[in-house]
């Protein structure tokens, strides 16, 4: 050995050393890679597969959710609209509030087909209003009576509804 090549020689020992178990190390740990397997261990890889999730973690809910009621399809929100009535002294005097259709309307249980379809101006305000021969009116409990006609003022949680005899509002028909 030469004086230059000395200080090399345990260098290259020590990388020897470093490389030599992993030169073993890692054939052994490929063998069993490589070795067929038995069936069941085959079958259980393939039900606990590891190497990417799958929608199947997911479960349903504890219990099935429940289908939503049956109900009437969903309000057209804008339509070609028609006046029948004009009421130039108000709503007063010609129908009265009906406080238990007024809570079913903002149940959802009594109300127009299309908002304001049909409509009676006021100076106050515009009603919708709806007949009880079922012309623009949704009402699954039948609550409507023959002869009357239900002006309505919103279609959302503050809906309030009054009942007026369609004979006495006959004056103020202009048509539709």
């Amino acid at each position: 050995m030469t004086a230059g090549t000395g200080g090399a020689m345990p260098h290259i020992l020590t990388r020897l050393l470093l490389v030599l178990p992993l030169a073993v190390l890692v054939p052994a740990a490929l063998v069993p890679a490589a070795l067929p397997r038995p069936a069941a261990a085959a079958g259980a890889e393939q039900v606990l597969r590891t190497d990417r999730t799958a929608p199947g973690h997911l479960r349903p809910p504890f219990r099935a959710y429940e289908p939503p009621p049956p109900g009437h399809g969903p309000r057209l929100l804008r339509t070609e609209s028609r006046a029948v009535y004009k009421l130039p002294q108000g709503i007063d005097g010609l129908a009265t509030p009906d406080p238990e259709l007024s809570r079913l309307c903002r149940r959802g249980a009594f109300l127009q087909k299309i908002d304001g379809f049909y409509w009676a101006a006021a100076p106050d305000r515009r009603y919708g209003v709806a007949f009880s021969g079922g012309a623009n009116l949704i009402d699954p409990q039948n609550r409507r009576q023959p002869g009357k006609v239900y002006f309505f003022r919103g279609q959302d949680s503050r809906c309030s509804v009054w009942v007026g005899d369609q004979a006495r509002l006959m004056p103020n028909h202009i048509g539709g």
